[in-house]
């Protein structure tokens, strides 16, 4: 019954969604992400097992009774056979596996790896959001792109309709308001592409946010900055930070303490090998040979483990200098954005003024060629989109300034526990 209910529960979910739009914030993609998106939820659940795989690595570590082998070895020894010693000796990772120290390198290894997981979970989620955030503020901005290309539409109709008319008189040169003709169908054109642009970004900002299929978004405006009052960024005020937080970086410091128990693992393996599994996040280490029992496979099994570490350490290192790099280019864009501003809007100014001038020139009654006219309103429709979108470029940079360091949003990690105990809200 309640299968049922809940079955009921989301065709009436997605019919109510498929009516009049939900209109969100920039905070509600936040909030959505950390609580509905899939990928977050799937590394919260890894995460859950690998806490669980800690736990039950500690419960391994107590006498626990098999009781066919018990029944064989005892079966064995009455029978008088030649296993008998070996079945009674191998009791002894049933009945006291805290003996077997590779039992207990094992455990600090699951508690590690737990802890790469976590870290994990954080990167994953950090990336999720800062795709979401970013998706975002891009609709926001083509809207604002698309409303632009509405008036400039408008504009180039008004010229046309008038060009035509003199045309027909006289006073504007044959195939003139053909020219401006071909130039209004392309901006219809592109007003069309911008609206299955919006479309295909908006189904890709619910799929990221969790929610279903038929959502019909409508989207909140964002505060856009005033760029000549920000001062410029200095890469080394971040470098430290940005390395420090870096959860792709410290998940490696993990792997590698937890191959120093991989080694010993292997070393003492002629006392006998670990049966317990490393958990989800033991992937690393799973193709390393463990031999149980003496033999002449324990020394290049070490070796293996060794250079294991060595790779993991290189990794780490191509870690940091990606993470440095991909600051050195965000302060870099960040501080030519603030540079090109004034430039921007200055030539956004000029633009429009001069599209002005020209209006009011044909109001006056003032014969030019009109093509004139549609060159201007071009010119302005360009220089308001590159000062538009450099205002929204300067919000994403911010923004993945604040992924790279971990402030605002990105400080505020959401318990994958506790978002296992509430469930997915969908």
């Amino acid at each position: 019954m309640k299968s049922i209910v809940t079955v009921l529960s989301v065709v009436l979910g997605f019919n109510a969604f498929a009516g009049d739009p939900q209109r969100i914030t920039l905070s509600d993609v936040s909030k959505k992400v950390s609580e509905s998106n899939f990928s977050v939820y799937q590394t919260a659940i890894r995460v859950y097992q690998a806490k669980e795989a800690v736990k039950a690595a500690r419960g391994n570590l107590l006498p626990h009774l098999n009781l066919w082998d018990i029944a064989g070895a005892a079966a064995d020894i009455y029978t008088g056979g030649g296993t008998g010693g070996a079945g009674v000796v191998g009791l002894i990772s049933d009945i006291v596996p805290f003996l077997i120290p590779a039992n207990w390198f094992r455990v600090q290894e699951v508690k590690l790896l737990y802890q790469a997981d976590q870290l994990g979970y954080q990167a994953l989620w950090a990336n999720e959001l800062m795709s979401a955030k970013a998706l975002y503020m891009h609709i926001v901005l083509d809207e604002t792109l698309r409303q632009n290309v509405l008036e400039n539409i408008e504009e180039v109709s008004k010229i046309h309709k008038i060009v035509q008319m003199r045309e027909l008189l006289g006073g504007a040169p044959q195939g003139s308001a053909r020219e401006i003709e071909i130039r209004l169908l392309a901006l219809q054109e592109d007003k069309r592409s911008m609206e299955v642009l919006l479309q295909e970004e908006k189904a890709q900002l619910s799929f990221a946010m969790g929610m279903p299929a038929q959502t019909n978004l409508e989207l909140s405006t964002v505060d856009l900055p005033d760029l000549a009052t920000l001062e410029a960024l200095n890469y080394d005020d971040f470098e430290y930070r940005a390395v420090d937080s870096s959860p792709e970086i410290n998940q490696y410091d993990y792997f590698i303490a937890a191959s120093d128990y991989v080694r010993r693992e292997t070393m003492y393996s002629f006392l006998g090998a670990s049966s317990m599994s490393r958990g989800a996040g033991g992937g690393v280490f799973d193709n390393i040979p463990v031999t149980p029992g003496l033999g002449f496979g324990t020394g290049p099994s070490m070796r293996i483990v060794s250079a294991q570490k060595d790779i993991l350490k290189l990794q780490k290192e191509g870690a940091e200098e990606v993470i440095k790099r991909q600051l050195k280019l965000l302060v870099n864009n960040y501080n030519l954005d603030l540079e090109n501003y004034r430039n921007l809007k200055k030539r956004t100014d000029l633009a429009k003024a001069a599209l002005d001038q020209l209006f009011e020139r044909l109001s006056l009654g003032e014969n030019f060629d009109m093509l004139t006219l549609v060159e201007a309103s071009r010119n302005h429709l360009s220089a308001a989109i590159s000062f538009y979108s450099v205002q929204y470029r300067f919000l994403l940079n911010e923004d993945k300034l604040g992924r790279l360091i971990f402030h605002g949003d990105y400080s505020n990690l959401p318990n994958a526990q506790k978002q296992i105990e509430e469930g997915r809200k969908p």
